[in-house]
């Protein structure tokens, strides 16, 4: 099972082999406002939403892990009105790529990600950006491990 940071890592990572992807960021909605953060756009920011934890079988050693993100895939168009059509179809292209990364992508293991809806994001922030919210759950297999239990 990964750790927390570990399944961060991997959306770096998709966002880094994503060449449509200028910038990656994790953390609060306070982050996201490149007025407060020096951003580069087209910019992915992931934010943690909920998880219930590892759900486990009757045995109680193994289940599921589940933990629901929103990804922020957005950029800043130039004036014309074809321009903001245009980033919100990248932008909405850019978020499906990233969720094939984790799901056929170089690392392939016990885990996926689904997706539970997504909502255009027009003239947010103060950086006027459009794009899409991503509504994402990742869910792997999570065993148990008492091996690693702390001794100190």
């Amino acid at each position: 099972m990964k750790t927390f940071k570990q399944i961060v890592d991997t959306f770096e990572a998709a966002c880094n082999a994503t060449p449509a992807v200028k910038a990656f960021a994790y953390g609060t909605l306070d982050k996201l406002d490149a007025t407060s953060q020096n951003v580069t756009y087209p910019y992915i920011f992931l934010r943690p939403l909920v998880s219930p934890g590892i759900q486990l079988s009757p045995n109680g050693i193994s289940g599921t892990r589940t933990i629901t993100f929103e990804l922020y895939s957005i950029d800043i168009p130039q004036l014309t009105e074809s321009d903001y059509l245009q980033v919100m179809s990248q932008t909405e292209q850019t978020g499906y790529a990233i969720i094939s990364y984790f799901n056929l992508g170089p690392n392939q293991d016990n885990s996926f990600i689904t997706l539970s809806n997504i909502a255009p994001v027009n003239e947010a922030f103060n950086d006027r950006v459009y794009g899409w919210v991503f509504t994402l759950d990742y869910t792997e297999q999570g065993v148990l491990d008492y091996c690693s239990f702390p001794t100190n």
